[in-house]
């Protein structure tokens, strides 16, 4: 599986010529072979040995619902071995070399990343949402190995978290790792979301970042029919600066003025047209790459569709701008 994911991944997540700061001592991963079990039993212990006897009675994952949001993303890393009955309930973790190839971090600090997200995606819903979590239905679009998706395990009720991908071999993974979630292939440029259910809350993370024109506005527009009314879009986007930072863009489009970038703007530059990628169309043509959709372009060219409630920037990962909107029609 791990050769398949590392054939799958590299043309689908790396930004490969795109330019990165040098990593610094404060950002160093932990050695793939330490725990966190001594900070877990020293801070935790009384209160996660109840919760791993509930597990062993129970497997539900609303034990977890009052958990602080960094102890639960603690949890959901496996990197410790004490809490076996927790650590069987809660999904595996795929390899690290995985994580790293999809995502481009692993361990500790993509936990971060992921984290900073899934709350702020949760409290979006809950101040603009119609009902409350626990029933609604929530979709990851483009779900990748779960990695967000098991976040909302203990938010959602069961049965009514969904996952989707165009990417068989990843979706194969989640199942291996027991991601609590419905499954299913998409198209990588849908005409519609492979489930018959209506959506309370959809988000796709790091999706609109990488896609051309035409399939962002197909994507956009299956994930508009698969949402309820007044249903709940949490998408991300690249901010205008990283046209200076991903050195395809900064290629393509030269040196780009901010004034440019205050107009509607989508600059796209596709990845190479090869066969092998997964997103090839045939007669060279390729859907995937790196994208920038100016705030003017969103707010002009998505209305019709959606109304934007909120705009927030990750400072744990800048290069996502989250946008939450909602549902028209």
């Amino acid at each position: 599986m791990l050769g398949q994911a590392r054939r799958l991944a590299r043309p689908l997540r790396a930004i490969g010529r795109g330019r990165h700061p040098p990593p610094s001592d404060q950002d160093a991963e932990p050695r793939p072979e330490e725990r966190i079990d001594s900070w877990l039993e020293h801070y935790y212990g009384e209160q996660l040995a109840e919760l791993d006897a509930a597990c062993a009675a129970d497997g539900s994952y609303a034990h977890f619902r009052d958990l602080d949001d960094d102890l639960w993303s603690l949890l959901l890393t496996q990197q410790y071995e004490v809490y076996p009955n927790i650590r069987a309930v809660l999904p595996r973790m795929p390899p690290r070399e995985l994580q790293e190839m999809w995502n481009g971090a692993s361990g500790l600090t993509l936990a971060s990343q992921s984290k900073a997200f899934y709350v702020r995606l949760r409290d979006a819903y809950l101040r603009h949402g119609g009902r409350p979590l626990s029933e609604a239905r929530i979709l990851d679009f483009g779900c990748g190995w779960g990695r967000l998706t098991r976040l909302l395990a203990r938010d959602a009720g069961t049965g009514r978290l969904y996952g989707c991908d165009p990417v068989q071999g990843i979706l194969d993974e989640c199942r291996r790792d027991r991601v609590p979630a419905k499954l299913a292939k998409s198209e990588f440029v849908p005409e519609q979301i492979p489930f018959g259910e209506h959506f309370d809350l959809a988000f796709a993370f790091s999706v609109f970042t990488h896609l051309s024109e035409q399939a962002h506005e197909r994507c956009l527009l299956a994930l508009h029919r698969s949402l309820a009314e007044d249903g709940i879009l949490v998408v991300t986007v690249r901010p205008p600066s990283y046209v200076r930072f991903c050195a395809p863009l900064s290629e393509q489009f030269g040196p780009i003025g901010d004034a440019a970038l205050e107009r509607a703007r989508y600059l796209f530059v596709p990845h190479e047209a090869s066969p092998q990628h997964p997103q090839y169309r045939g007669e060279g043509k390729i859907d995937y790459g790196e994208a920038v959709v100016t705030m003017s372009y969103i707010r002009e060219r998505w209305s019709t569709q959606l109304e934007l409630l909120e705009v927030g920037v990750l400072i744990e990962d800048p290069y996502q701008v989250m946008l939450t909107l909602r549902r028209r029609g």
